[in-house]
């Protein structure tokens, strides 16, 4: 004797859950009237998987098991109640126990589940490989990192308006009003604004896409997606040699990070990869590996500069700071240079007004710099551009010419130059 729950049909997106019940040698089949996502279905343990701060999964485990317990005290009464009870008497009260069950949930008001819960379950979605890329892929930790940092902006803004966003009941006012938190009160730059707004409308996709919420309400949605090309500076070929230059450091740290980026000049290797750069990656006066945002594989020429510097770690750089402090001390390094004392001025949208930001130059350097100097320098050369999306790993051309921070002199320059060569 005994109770125990299967899905009626395993193979299917969702499936109504059956109890079966081993009695006299006999096994019935009890239709319980709930159903489940398949994927929330634990199949070794023949139940609804478990997870922390989920409402709808909690809520269906506990019915499961108020009606196993009910069951199995049907059961006792059926084997050791008096007077006896008949099989057909039994099975009757076991179609009572569900009709009853079914009776009292349709009257009680089920808990709406929360836009912050189906976040959670988003996450662990992209986290165990349930949600995955568009190329079938498992997400990579940025990606998820971006989603959590939107929760947290969600969850800033549930405190800062005091109320809790519903999945169900969520409209373009809560995007409207959670855009204006974010640019008005957070001070958002336009394109920081442009990802968390790209990131809910993943988010709410996926809701879709799991029946939670319907898809006519998507196409009525607006998520404000647009970014903007801001001003960023890049090193000159003189600059990145005068910042090779550099022998007094108050710290050692600091000519790490500075050998690190200057590696990341010559290579268009976005941080993540410069600041790894594993010694099996060299084969044949080459750096070939595959990027960590991307998943592209790249092979790079390795430039007597990298070569010179490589050779100083015995070809295993040293391990730098993360993102933060490298940017930190890049910066402390740059100040030592007179050439990045001039004044620069970048424009980017606040508060939804256009802004002129002016700060010395070097206080602009950043890990991303390195890879936009590599981009801008050979693209000045007249090195082919596909040639240089081959090494950096640019996909398309939109996305590359976003690198090329060049001014209008230097581009005049450059046609003066071919003029010349033309003989004109």
């Amino acid at each position: 004797m005994g109770v125990s729950f299967s899905l009626a049909r395993p193979k299917q997106k969702v499936s109504s859950i059956r109890a079966k019940i081993s009695v006299s040698g006999v096994s019935l089949f009890l239709y319980t009237g709930r159903s489940v996502e398949t994927d929330h279905w634990d199949k070794k343990k023949c139940f609804v998987k478990s997870y922390v701060g989920k409402a709808t999964t909690t809520l269906l485990i506990q019915r499961l098991k108020e009606l196993e317990i009910e069951i199995l005290t049907l059961l006792d009464q059926f084997k050791n109640g008096k007077p006896k009870m008949s099989f057909a008497d039994f099975q009757a009260k076991l179609a009572a126990l569900v009709e009853h069950a079914d009776k009292t949930r349709k009257g009680q008001s089920t808990p709406k589940e929360t836009l912050i819960g189906f976040i959670d379950q988003f996450i662990q979605d992209c986290e165990t490989g349930v949600r995955l890329s568009l190329k079938r892929q498992k997400l990579k930790p940025t990606s998820i990192g971006s989603y959590k940092t939107t929760k947290g902006n969600l969850l800033k803004f549930q405190e800062h308006t005091q109320t809790i966003l519903t999945l169900k009941d969520f409209d373009q006012s809560d995007i409207d009003k959670f855009s204006d938190f974010l640019i008005i009160d957070e001070e958002f730059a336009m394109n920081t604004h442009a990802k968390t707004m790209m990131d809910l409308l993943q988010i709410i996709k996926y809701a879709v896409k799991l029946k939670k919420m319907p898809a006519a309400k998507l196409v009525e949605l607006e998520f404000d997606t647009r970014r903007e090309e801001t001003d960023s500076i890049y090193l000159t070929e003189d600059e990145i040699v005068q910042l090779l230059e550099i022998k007094d450091f108050d710290d050692p740290v600091h000519e790490q990070v500075r050998d690190v980026f200057v590696v990341g000049c010559f290579t268009a290797m976005r941080f993540s990869d410069y600041s790894t750069i594993d010694p099996s990656a060299i084969r044949n006066n080459r750096l070939e590996f595959v990027q960590k945002k991307t998943g592209g594989k790249v092979t790079i020429p390795i430039h007597p500069v990298v070569n010179t510097i490589l050779k100083k770690y015995d070809n295993a750089l040293p391990k730098v700071p993360k993102n933060n402090e490298f940017n930190r001390i890049i910066k402390l390094v740059g100040e030592k240079l007179p050439c990045l004392h001039v004044p620069f001025t970048k424009q980017v949208t606040y508060g939804r007004e256009l802004k002129g930001l002016v700060d010395m130059k070097f206080n602009y350097l950043q890990t991303h710099t390195a890879r936009r100097s590599f981009c801008s320098n050979e693209y000045l050369k007249g090195t082919d551009p596909l040639i240089i999306m081959s090494i950096s790993g640019h996909r398309s051309h939109k996305s590359f010419m976003r690198y090329i921070k060049v001014s209008g002199d230097q581009f005049a320059d450059k046609l003066e130059k071919i003029w010349e060569e033309r003989g004109v």
